[in-house]
């Protein structure tokens, strides 16, 4: 057995690679490929507002929601500026046109 992993090793660290990028790929593409929402803050909305109207089916929890935002907008608070293009977790529908907003200067 040591003599075949030796003689395969560089074969069974192809396959290894081969198979971890595969699984990298099926799952980046399984989350980057949903055609999420694109909104537009307005003054006066905040994060909590934004899960508040749009979590309507309660898929997640607010908390989770807004921390998906942060996460997937790169937001290192929950500031954020009216004026500020946010995606989030909501499937994206032609006929629905966001509008979230944050309080000027905050």
């Amino acid at each position: 057995m040591k003599t075949f992993v030796k003689n395969n090793s560089f074969v069974l660290l192809f396959m290894a690679v081969t198979i971890i990028a595969g699984a990298m790929l099926i799952f980046s593409v399984s989350e980057e490929g949903l055609p999420y929402q694109e909104i537009t803050v307005q003054e006066g909305d905040s994060l909590w507002s934004i899960a508040k109207q749009y979590n309507n089916a309660k898929d997640m929890k607010e908390e989770d929601f807004i921390m998906w935002v942060q996460k997937e907008n790169q937001l290192h608070s929950v500031k954020i500026l009216p004026g500020d293009t946010l995606i989030i977790p909501v499937a994206s529908h032609p006929s629905h046109a966001g509008g979230q907003v944050a309080f000027k200067g905050e």
